[in-house]
């Protein structure tokens, strides 16, 4: 699995957006693990209307799942960066010539 950190942020954060995060972890975060996904943190920053989620997905596609339902519903906008893990970085950078 690939890792991702998405940043997200609501162009307006309503009463809307706060309740429906409030709903979304209150009703068990039904969304954070699937098949190819899971979410690995979650930091909400509500004095910006947006927050950070790091995660591990099989692709693309299953960050758009995960993703998708918000920034279509709520508006929110979301920038999804690749990373490696400690082990992955360390690997590559043991295996790069000099």
């Amino acid at each position: 699995m690939a890792r991702f950190m998405i940043q997200w942020c609501a162009p307006a954060p309503t009463e809307k957006y706060a309740n429906a995060i409030v709903d979304y972890i209150s009703n068990g975060k039904t969304m954070d693990e699937f098949a190819g996904f899971k979410v690995l943190a979650r930091q909400i920053h509500p004095h910006t209307g947006g927050g950070v989620l790091l995660v591990e997905a099989d692709n693309m596609a299953a960050v758009q799942k995960h993703t998708y339902p918000w920034t279509k519903g709520l508006g929110v906008t979301a920038t999804i960066t690749p990373g490696l893990s400690d082990e992955e970085f360390v690997e590559l950078e043991g295996s790069t010539p000099n």
